[in-house]
């Protein structure tokens, strides 16, 4: 596993432990996460429901964001070599039969290929942007529910303050303690949620984002160390046509 993968998995770690800590800090008073979330009312559930989108996003991210599987190592080897050795036919098929994304890249220039080493760059490029396009959106809504999940708990906040003073307001003589209260719980979990979820995903969503730009810069690198490969091996053809075609 590596450092990358040992960082994330402390963090979800360090989350997880701290809000237990928390939980059992005061254990007098101490409440499940179902009463937390009702007591948020529906921002409550909303964020909630915000917090598993955003878990399994994470999840999904770490699953898919391997750098091994987007840009096989074995496969990297073996471009470079038939490269090398002039069969890029055989690069071609290899390519279109590997699903990772580097395969995509290469065999989406090579698709071109007859109409010259220009054509063949401008493939990769095009295709390299939509892939890593592609993997960008994707981990764009882990920053969207970061950036949402505390607007949400604010908007609780403000909703719980108003039936507060609503309460206030409405009263004849004294408000009771235990009305205001459950106005105020709501405005203070409600924050709490919010920003409960939403740091640990802003975590992440910059985490994925870095590793999307190594993946794609290192993609990148193996197209433009095969693409100085053809252009030797070209140019080797070439001179070779050129003596044999010169008169004795």
């Amino acid at each position: 596993m590596k450092r990358a993968d040992i960082l994330g998995a402390a963090v979800v770690v360090f989350v997880f432990a701290t809000t237990a800590w928390a939980q059992d800090a005061e254990p007098e008073a101490s409440r499940s996460l179902l009463d937390l979330v009702q007591a948020g009312g529906w921002v409550g559930y909303a964020i909630m429901l915000l917090s598993l989108c955003g878990l399994a996003l994470v999840v999904d991210a770490f699953m898919r964001l391997k750098e091994k599987d987007l840009a096989p190592p074995n496969l990297v080897e073996q471009v470079h070599d038939l490269t090398a050795k002039g069969k890029f036919e055989e690069v071609l098929a290899l390519c279109k039969t590997n699903e990772s994304m580097l395969g995509r890249v290469i065999a989406g220039g090579l698709a071109d290929g007859k109409l010259g080493l220009d054509a063949v760059r401008e493939g990769m490029e095009h295709a390299g942007v939509m892939e890593v396009t592609r993997m960008r959106e994707r981990n764009g809504y882990i920053g969207l529910i970061a950036s949402v999940a505390p607007m949400l708990g604010l908007l609780g906040t403000v909703t719980g303050m108003i039936a507060s003073f609503r309460l206030l307001g409405e009263a004849q003589g004294a408000a009771r303690p235990d009305e205001l209260a459950l106005g105020i719980s709501q405005a203070l979990v409600t924050t709490c949620m919010g920003l409960v979820v939403a740091v640990p995903l802003m975590f992440f969503y910059v985490f994925f984002r870095i590793r999307i730009t190594r993946i794609g810069h290192k993609t990148a690198a193996v197209g433009e160390k095969m693409l100085r490969l053809m252009t030797v091996v070209i140019e080797t053809r070439q001179q070779a046509n050129q003596k044999q075609e010169a008169p004795k």
